[in-house]
């Protein structure tokens, strides 16, 4: 039996340029396909890319047959793929530039494939005051395998540590920046992710590998 049809293959959006740098600017819906046909779904291979190949953060949303729906955000560097069995599929869309707009874009095939993606958290020290140390919690977003600290200062990695923390705020592993495993540290059943900053003004940024 062939795949369920879907209303919609591809779609795409203006996204306007984020007002502030860092950050992913005003939400967008790039394409909203629903399947046409009964059943429990099919899996639906989705490509995203922008026009301008300007990096982008892309909202995924799909529900399968009955099932609850279920949602995951990806960075999209140039282009990027990700896979799902999915009845309905919504992708939306956000610009992490901040000199211009973007025309994003998304399309779906039916198929099968195996995918791994990545998702950003980013900030910066440039408002600790004093300019002392400090620590940031982050919570793994869904589908997070692996997590990878870095900062603008590779020199000061040393000094900087990831630790995951249990559902009951206890710390199971602690890395130091410079001495974490590859592809980074493993999520397993963390809770959080405690950074501990050095002193001084930097960016950093933790990259979350997705298994999806």
């Amino acid at each position: 039996m062939g795949a369920c049809k879907l209303s919609r293959r591809s779609g795409t959006a203006k996204l306007t340029a984020s007002t502030v740098a860092g950050t992913a600017g005003t939400e967008g819906e790039v394409l909203t396909a629903q399947s046409l046909g009964q059943g429990d779904g099919d899996w639906r291979i989705i490509d995203l890319w922008s026009d301008e190949g300007t990096p982008w953060e892309a909202r995924v949303v799909w529900s399968g047959g009955g099932g609850a729906q279920r949602t995951v955000k990806l960075d999209v560097p140039n282009s990027v793929r990700v896979c799902v069995h999915a009845t309905m599929v919504q992708v939306f869309g956000s610009n992490l530039s901040t000199s211009s707009n973007i025309q994003a874009r998304a399309a779906i095939a039916d198929g099968q494939t195996d995918t791994e993606n990545q998702w950003t958290v980013r900030g910066d020290t440039s408002q600790v005051v004093g300019g002392g140390a400090s620590t940031v919690d982050v919570v793994p977003p869904p589908w997070a395998k692996f997590a990878r600290l870095e900062l603008s200062d590779s020199t000061l990695l040393p000094t900087a540590f990831v630790e995951l923390r249990d559902a009951n705020a206890t710390t199971r592993a602690r890395y130091a920046g410079n001495a974490q495993p590859q592809p980074g540290a493993p999520i397993g059943d963390a809770a959080s992710l405690h950074l501990v900053l050095p002193a001084g003004a930097f960016a950093w940024r933790l990259v979350f590998l997705l298994h999806l």
